[in-house]
């Protein structure tokens, strides 16, 4: 005897029965879902007892707000990207400036083990030594400083920068 059940619906489905589309926890619904849904309901409700007018002029006015908002989401990223860009190249512009020139910045200090306790710990020191060129990466401008002390060159970043001899 054979018991195996078999199901014509799906658990991972990304759609209602009527077609409507499913949206996951945690992912971005779009205008267009809005719209769709919205369109759904008027075309779906009940004849003889339709829905307040002012419910729909309320979801409307969401819907532009939301709009709006994303748009303005946009607009903002478009304007942070810019001025980024015009950082780094304000700090490009002042870091090759200084190519050549003696300078003091701060430099991340290397893992000191204290033999005491057996802990490493982390902090920054000073060093001193001429600027011998600049470049960026990862968006971040630095500067590569010959140190004085060992002759080693030393890439730091440029808003480490303390003073300029």
């Amino acid at each position: 005897m054979d018991t195996t059940i078999t199901s014509t619906r799906s658990i991972s489905s990304s759609v209602t029965e009527n077609g409507t589309p499913i949206v996951q926890a945690g992912e971005e619904s779009n205008k267009d879902l809005f719209l769709k849904l919205l369109v759904a309901q008027m075309q779906n409700q009940d004849p003889f007892n339709p829905q307040d007018p002012t419910q729909y002029v309320t979801q409307l006015s969401q819907f532009t707000m939301m709009e709006e908002t994303m748009d303005l989401n946009d607009n903002i990223e478009l304007m942070l990207g810019i001025n980024n860009g015009l950082l780094v190249n304000s700090a490009m512009s002042g870091a090759t400036a200084i190519i050549g020139k003696e300078v003091e910045a701060y430099a991340p200090k290397t893992n000191e083990e204290n033999t005491e306790s057996g802990e490493t710990t982390e902090g920054s020191t000073t060093i001193k030594g001429n600027v011998e060129s600049v470049e960026i990466k990862d968006g971040v401008v630095y500067m590569n400083i010959r140190n004085k002390e060992n002759d080693e060159l030393v890439s730091i970043e440029y808003a480490a920068l303390i003073k300029v001899n």
